[in-house]
């Protein structure tokens, strides 16, 4: 393998259906980490769902950003990606041999893939959610989903994931990129810690990100009420995107942050000792998750919960850096964090267990360093699987 720095002098094209690259954690980190390790320009062509979203609140440098689609916010948009897919495909016939194009999604990775056929350029398929396992499709529109999905990872230059649980398919550009930290991140956030005041308690739980229905907020909420007469505390970030979110904000033993920088988020890890990570399971992309929260945990080193039906959280289980309960048995989970308020010594070793996981994966920028170097290498080779 060559080991000498990639050169990334031209611009590097993310293509990704968000309204700026700050608003989705992997790109969030991908574009620092070019930023930072190769002082490469970058453009990003997105999709701005509401009006003036497309600002890179958490990013320090300049960008180039070009919007080819506006609208549509959150909600129900399925059928909007329909027209991001042609809006996408067209905007690919401009691009030139030589181009290096950094693709969000099938949605997004599938029509430059037609587009590169004719123009030349090299496209990377980045599949942090397989799009055929987030929507409810009817069967047969699903099984065309699942073709065109495969015939996108067998043609791109590499198609990178979080791991290979969700895939039904083998493919020789499979690239594994776990969802941990950076480091410099870490960094950042130590120093944010040390310089905040933060609740004490006996037990602290951590729950950010999505703060959804889906993702456990309103277990989370029976679950603080039936403990508020214990020493135990929540610690709350990220977006109120529900009124169980709202209402878990205000109870009185949880201290909301606010919608925060990614930053800010890990400083609030090294004031807890689980993070919680709960995917409600009738969908089948939640059985399968691959949480960034997890990576975050076991570099930081505090403790996990996860409901039970998530598969890829196995490692962890084994691992016994992790409390695994049944999506909906509030019993079981009340019960245990009652348990662990009284036991500091069974927290700790919760604590140790998941940072004596970190050595398997490296940081997030080690990963992509060895990417980089890989794809603009002058030898192919084949990604680990």
């Amino acid at each position: 393998m060559r080991t000498t720095e990639p050169d990334l002098s031209k611009k590097i094209i993310i293509i990704a259906p968000v309204s700026a690259l700050s608003r989705r954690l992997r790109l969030l980190k991908l574009a620092k980490f070019l930023n930072h390790h190769y002082g490469s320009r970058l453009r990003h062509v997105g999709w701005e769902r509401n009006p003036s979203e497309r600002v890179e609140h958490y990013l320090d440098f300049e960008i180039d950003k070009e919007i080819i689609m506006r609208g549509g916010g959150y909600g129900k948009v399925k059928y909007l990606y329909f027209f991001w897919m042609i809006r996408t495909l067209l905007y690919g016939f401009k691009l030139k041999k030589g181009d290096f194009v950094w693709a969000l999604g099938f949605e997004t990775a599938f029509p430059l893939i037609v587009a590169s056929k004719l123009k030349g350029f090299r496209v990377v398929y980045d599949d942090a959610d397989r799009f055929s396992l987030i929507y409810r499709f009817p069967k047969p529109i699903k099984r065309i989903v699942e073709q065109l999905e495969k015939f996108t990872s067998q043609n791109c230059h590499k198609h990178v994931i979080p791991g290979p649980e969700r895939y039904d398919f083998k493919s020789d550009n499979f690239y594994i990129i776990k969802n941990t930290p950076s480091n410099y991140e870490l960094e950042k956030a130590r120093r944010i810690f040390n310089n905040r005041e933060w609740p004490k308690a006996n037990l602290i739980i951590n729950i950010n990100g999505w703060l959804g229905k889906d993702r456990g907020i309103d277990i989370m909420l029976e679950v603080s009420k039936r403990v508020v007469r214990y020493n135990i505390h929540f610690l709350l970030a990220g977006r109120l995107a529900s009124k169980e979110a709202e209402e878990l904000s205000r109870q009185p033993n949880v201290t909301y942050l606010g919608n925060v920088s990614n930053a800010l988020a890990l400083a609030s890890y090294y004031a807890s000792d689980f993070v919680l990570t709960y995917f409600e399971p009738s969908l089948r992309i939640n059985r399968v998750a691959e949480s960034n929260k997890w990576g975050d945990a076991i570099k930081i080193g505090i403790g996990i919960i996860v409901n039970s039906e998530v598969e890829t959280a196995r490692y962890l289980r084994e691992g016994n850096a992790t409390i695994s309960f049944g999506y909906h048995d509030i019993e079981a989970l009340t019960a245990r964090l009652i348990e662990l308020e009284s036991r500091k010594a069974t927290v700790s070793a919760f604590k140790c267990n998941a940072e004596a996981l970190a050595s398997k994966f490296g940081f997030f920028e080690e990963q992509l360093k060895e990417f980089f170097n890989i794809v603009f290498s002058n030898t192919d080779h084949n990604c680990p699987k």
